[in-house]
């Protein structure tokens, strides 16, 4: 079997995690590494990545470099919060020059048809003129909400109402922008971007429009509700210092209406720190981070997943890796959560 020649752009919470995976894999070969930050140009990528292994591949921050590379397929994981024209712009020179492309990072291509054409709309083109694919995962938005959900609603019968929430403990999660957006920090009743603006429907309600999707249904009507909380106490997280009575807890709850009851029950609960807001919903065996997804119906089940964050932001960086097989084997377009194969890890290990 031939390798597939990759090219990795981003070294951060979720790319560090994806760059450690694709070095040494059986199916995929490093061949190129941006790097944004100077104290990491023309380092090796094993290096950068905290390995202890030489590669042989130097981080550059020469686009044009790793253009020439001609490899069959670039990781992009740079960071989305309030950068969409910017990563936008990283991936098009790619794209036309037929190099495929997957990622974490570029939301508004997760369910393509509700994603902000202002983005959508240059990459399909790019697309059509470099005869390229590209795919954009991860956990939530991604494999929670497309091959999980999957694998859930293939023994599910008569649906009356699906429901996913993330729950997550983001103490040691240092994703300073995204964290801004979901107003962290800032007095209870602050209403944040993500709530507000056009970041959170490209993010995430366009999730439960793509449930709806495969459900076969059009939503009426997509409603949300926030809820914040705070701690009694001045706290420290790797995002920074949360002020007592500050926003250290949030719950959003996105609900997709369906002939005037909710179909699509959709909830991001995050904390940054354990103690705050013990009455949402928490994660399985007292664990950093989970997964929990219920439908309800003929028959109803409930599942959960826990992980810590870490493995979740490696789970983020492999569900869109995984995918490079079948990108690459891929007509030249954009895909989305009905578009693909299965596909799932073979790196097993040795």
């Amino acid at each position: 079997m031939t390798r597939k020649r990759v090219v990795v752009w981003g070294t951060g919470p979720i790319g560090m995690p994806g760059l450690r995976q694709l070095i040494g894999h059986p199916e995929y070969e490093l061949v190129g590494l941006h790097a944004w930050s100077s104290d990491k140009v023309g380092r090796d990528a094993g290096d950068i990545a905290g390995l202890d292994v030489r590669t042989g591949v130097i981080s550059t921050n020469d686009v044009a470099e790793l253009l020439a590379l001609k490899a069959d397929c670039l990781v992009y994981q740079g960071n989305y919060a309030e950068r969409e024209a910017q990563c936008t712009a990283d991936v098009l020179p790619f794209l036309k020059a037929g190099t495929n492309c997957v990622t974490p990072a570029l939301m508004d291509l997760i369910a393509p048809r509700y994603g902000r054409s202002e983005f959508v709309d240059p990459i399909e083109d790019a697309c059509k003129k470099g005869g390229s694919s590209i795919f954009c995962g991860g956990t939530d938005p991604g494999y929670m909400t497309i091959g999980h959900l999957f694998s859930l609603l293939s023994g599910a019968g008569q649906v009356e109402s699906v429901n996913v929430a993330e729950v997550c403990d983001l103490s040691k999660y240092a994703g300073v922008d995204s964290m801004a957006l979901y107003g962290f920090n800032m007095p209870l009743d602050y209403l944040p971007e993500m709530y507000t603006g056009d970041t959170g429907r490209a993010w995430h309600e366009s999730t439960l429009w793509g449930i709806a999707d495969y459900l076969g249904v059009q939503l009426d009507e997509i409603t949300s509700s926030w809820e914040t909380a705070g701690l009694d106490r001045e706290v420290e997280a790797a995002f920074g210092t949360i002020k007592a009575g500050h926003t250290a807890a949030i719950r959003w709850t996105m609900t997709g209406m369906y002939k005037g009851r909710p179909l699509v029950i959709y909830r991001k609960i995050e904390r940054v720190h354990r103690d705050a807001a013990p009455h949402f919903e928490q994660p399985l065996h007292n664990a950093e981070s989970g997964y929990q997804i219920t439908i309800t119906g003929s028959p109803s089940f409930h599942t959960e997943m826990a992980m810590t964050v870490y493995d979740g932001c490696t789970i983020t960086a492999l569900h869109p890796i995984n995918a490079i097989g079948r990108i690459c084997d891929a007509a030249p377009g954009i895909y989305g959560q009905l578009d693909l194969p299965i596909f799932y890890s073979k790196n097993v290990v040795r």
